[in-house]
C-alpha cells in the first residue's frame, strides 16, 4: 500500500546523506531498481517537487547554515556542496533567496529553507508502533537546571492542547499545511535547542506554541506571522528520555514522560511549579531523545 512512499523516502534519505557527495538520478534509480524516468516521475508525485530542484535547494539550504555558523570561505562552501564555481553557487542562492551569499553572511535573516521532506512516517501513518510492554519511566532521568534568560520566536495558539491540535489550528487559519514552511524558516534562525514545542498559560488558559529559543540579545528580523517573547532566567525540572526508535516508541515515550512529570513533587526539592513560563518539549529521538522542561520557583 505504501510501496512508493517507502521508495521515495529511500531517495530522500539518500539525498540527505550525500549533500556533499556526487549524486545522480542514475545512482538513485540503480539503488531502487527502477528506471530513471519512473523514479523522477514518482519522486515529483510524492515529494511535490522535482528531484533536480530538491537536490539543489537542499544543498543551498545546508550552505545557508554554513554561512551563518562558520567562517568558511564562500568558494569553499560552494565546492563543498558540488557547485561548479562560486558564481554558480551565487546564482542558485540568489534564485532561492533573492540575495547573494555575501549579503546574507553580512546580515543573516530568516530564510525559507527547504527542509528534508518525509513522505513515509510510520508514526503519523499509524503503522508499526504497538504498546511497549517495558516500563519506560525507568529510563527517564530528572534533574534541576537553570535555563538562562532567552527569547522565543514562533507561533502560538491559545486553546491548542498539543502538537496535533496546534497544526490543526494552523491549517484552519491558513487553509494549507504550513509545517514544512514554518520549519524551514525556524531552522534558518540560530537557536539553542532546535525547533521545540511548548505549553503555556495566558489569562488562565492553556495553549501550545512552536518555535525556537534564541539569545536574549537577538535583534534580528521576526518572520511574518510569528512573535518574539522574552523569558527570564529560571530553575526548571528536566525530564529526559534517551534516544529511541521514533516509529516504534514515540507514543510510549510521551506517556512515560507525562507519567513521571505528573508524579514528581517539586516541594521535595525546595521548589514549586510556576505557570508564567512555558513548559518546553524538546524532541530529537535519534540524536538525544526527548525532554520535557518544566519551570519552577524556589519555596520561601
Amino acid at each position: 500500500m505504501f510501496e512508493w512512499n517507502m521508495s521515495v523516502q529511500k531517495m530522500l534519505d539518500c539525498v540527505e546523506g550525500n549533500l556533499t557527495a556526487p549524486l545522480t538520478l542514475e545512482m538513485l534509480a540503480d539503488r531502487l531498481h527502477y528506471s530513471p524516468y519512473y523514479c523522477t516521475r514518482q519522486f515529483h508525485k510524492y515529494a511535490g517537487i522535482s528531484l533536480r530542484n530538491y537536490i539543489r535547494l537542499r544543498k543551498v539550504a545546508s550552505a545557508v547554515i554554513d554561512l551563518r555558523d562558520t567562517g568558511e570561505r564562500i568558494i569553499d562552501i560552494a565546492v563543498k556542496y558540488g557547485f561548479s564555481s562560486q558564481e554558480a553557487f551565487t546564482r542558485s542562492f540568489q534564485r532561492a533567496y533573492g540575495m547573494a551569499p555575501n549579503e546574507y553572511r553580512r546580515m543573516p535573516k530568516p530564510l525559507p529553507l527547504l527542509i528534508k521532506r518525509n513522505v513515509f512516517n510510520p508514526y503519523y501513518l499509524g503503522l508499526m508502533e504497538t504498546k511497549v510492554k517495558e516500563d519506560l519511566s525507568r529510563n527517564i532521568t530528572v534533574s534541576v537546571q537553570v535555563v538562562p534568560a532567552h527569547k522565543f520566536i514562533g507561533v502560538r495558539y491559545p486553546g491548542a492542547s498539543g502538537y496535533f491540535e496546534f497544526w490543526h489550528e494552523d491549517e484552519a487559519k491558513y487553509h494549507r499545511d504550513r509545517c514544512d514552511e514554518v520549519d524551514g524558516v525556524l531552522s534558518s534562525i540560530k537557536n539553542f535547542n532546535g525547533i521545540v514545542g511548548a505549553w503555556y498559560y495566558e489569562s488562565g488558559k492553556k495553549g501550545y506554541m512552536y518555535g525556537v529559543e534564541v539569545s536574549p540579545g537577538y535583534s534580528g528580523e521576526i518572520p511574518e506571522g510569528m512573535e518574539c517573547i522574552s523569558y527570564p532566567e529560571s530553575a526548571y525540572a528536566v525530564f529526559h528520555h534517551p534516544p529511541y526508535d521514533f516509529a516504534k516508541m514515540e507514543r510510549s515515550v510521551h506517556e512515560a514522560l507525562r507519567k513521571v512529570m505528573d508524579s514528581w513533587d517539586p516541594a521535595e526539592h525546595g521548589y514549586a511549579w510556576r505557570d508564567d513560563l512555558p513548559i518546553y518539549q524538546r524532541h530529537s529521538p535519534d540524536k538525544w531523545g526527548q525532554a520535557w522542561v518544566k519551570p519552577m520557583k524556589k519555596l520561601k
